[in-house]
């Protein structure tokens, strides 16, 4: 029987009926987060940040190692979007649709969406869209109290104490800009160190002229 033999990390190669992908294809992956998302893999020396709804073409090799590192799978159910399914398939993702809803498609669910379909995002969201869809609802106060009542219960969360937390802290806010740059109702009266004043009239005097004796010679 023959020996199996192995083949280098990067000849790794993945075939899916007539396609196939190997390690060094790039895939394009996308922020789903409204803030910041980084990570760094100090085996391969990689160090990534996205910005807000970036999308960077990562190699499948380093999303195979992101997966293995610490809080990586939490970071491509979540906050990433793997945007091809060939790579899912190979990094084992069984994703539902929602798991591809950009922050635009949650707060079109939040503000359009008809009930049972708002319903069914919050079964088969991924948490990294459902902290999206809390933050959306509280900053935009989402006006139906249904979606609010469903979202709060999902999370534990009070979407509608958060809301009305915000409104108090902006009229507290609103208050000290008020308090900052106060003015007066009544312009009070220009106010100048007062001079002395003289109780009586001064008497006009002119300056002594000198007297003079006339000599005159005889």
């Amino acid at each position: 029987m023959g020996k199996i033999k192995y083949l280098p990390h990067y000849f790794y190669m993945e075939i899916k009926g007539d396609n196939f992908m190997n390690d060094t294809d790039l895939v394009v992956v996308r922020n789903r987060n409204n803030g910041s998302t980084g990570y760094t893999l100090p085996d391969s020396n990689v160090r990534r940040f996205f910005a807000a709804g970036e999308s960077k073409k990562i190699p499948l090799a380093e999303l195979r190692s992101l997966q293995y590192a610490p809080g990586g799978a939490y970071m491509l159910e979540n906050l990433l979007i793997v945007e091809n399914q060939e790579a899912l398939d190979i990094l084992n993702m069984k994703v539902e649709p929602e798991y591809f809803y950009t922050e635009s498609k949650i707060r079109d669910m939040l503000f359009n969406s008809e009930m049972d379909a708002f319903l069914d995002f919050l079964d088969f969201a991924t948490e990294g869209a459902l902290e999206i869809a809390k933050d959306i609802a509280v900053k935009e106060e989402v006006p139906d109290t249904r979606k609010r009542k469903a979202l709060s219960e999902k999370l534990g969360f009070s979407i509608d104490n958060a809301i009305n937390v915000n409104k108090i802290m902006n009229e507290d806010s609103e208050s000290q800009k008020k308090e900052d740059t106060k003015e007066r109702r009544v312009k009070a009266a220009e106010e100048q160190p007062s001079a002395p004043q003289r109780r009586v009239a001064v008497p006009e005097t002119k300056p002594d002229t000198p007297k003079y004796n006339v000599v005159t010679k005889k």
